[in-house]
């Protein structure tokens, strides 16, 4: 009888350390690094706006970083915004799935800059909170709102300008019969406010995105 407890107790402890080594390749949502919010930006000149970049860490179980973690941002529930063709970096555009993608480095990190514009055309049309999704290896990490300052540059006038301040306070008036739209939520606060107003003159003023899509195109819808 001892000896079957001792096999017993070795199957179970050689079963916990395989899915313990299973589970340490395997992106945890809840320790990895990722933003609530991506701000979609445009281009200075051709050089995207520092303000859009934002970085991701791939973490397993054990809280260890995951290097060369594949990392997939999906706007296709974005259905205000059209992403632009221009690639950042060493980050891969693919526009029929509406996704950009990326390896993780050796400190499980990556960092990308999403550059694209909004099809806010006053209308009611467009969704609230969470539209992207982040995907490390086939696990979602997170549901993050999108925001575009550039809020109708894919449809009608490339850049940040005064149509789209338009645009802006067309979500920020119909907020109670239309609806949340995180699109123009700039503040990051879950709420369209006087703060998201300001930080949209800023951003127009520092002509930080002013040239959207420079010298390219947006994916087609």
């Amino acid at each position: 009888m001892t000896g079957l407890v001792r096999k017993a107790s070795l199957f179970c402890a050689l079963g916990l350390m395989v899915a313990a080594s299973a589970m340490a390749a395997v992106p945890s949502p809840a320790l990895s690094q990722k933003p609530a919010y991506i701000d979609v930006v445009g281009t200075q000149s051709g050089t995207p706006d520092p303000g859009g970049a934002f970085t991701i860490i791939v973490r397993d179980f054990a809280s260890t970083p995951i290097a060369n973690s594949q990392v997939v941002i999906d706007f296709l529930a974005c259905t205000d915004m059209n992403l632009c063709t221009a690639v950042v970096g060493t980050q891969v555009q693919d526009c029929p799935t509406r996704t950009v993608r990326g390896f993780t480095d050796g400190t499980g990190s990556i960092t990308f800059t999403i550059l694209g514009a909004g099809k806010n055309t006053g209308i009611p049309a467009g969704p609230g909170a969470g539209c992207a999704n982040i995907i490390a290896d086939g696990v979602s990490l997170v549901h993050p709102t999108a925001t575009e300052y550039d809020e109708n540059g894919a449809v009608s006038n490339n850049g940040v300008g005064g149509t789209d301040l338009s645009s802006f306070l067309y979500d920020f008036g119909h907020v109670g019969t239309n609806g949340y739209k995180g699109r123009s939520d700039f503040s990051h606060s879950g709420a369209l406010d006087g703060v998201d107003l300001s930080l949209w003159i800023s951003k127009f003023g520092s002509n930080k995105s002013v040239s959207g899509c420079f010298g390219v195109s947006y994916c087609t819808p």
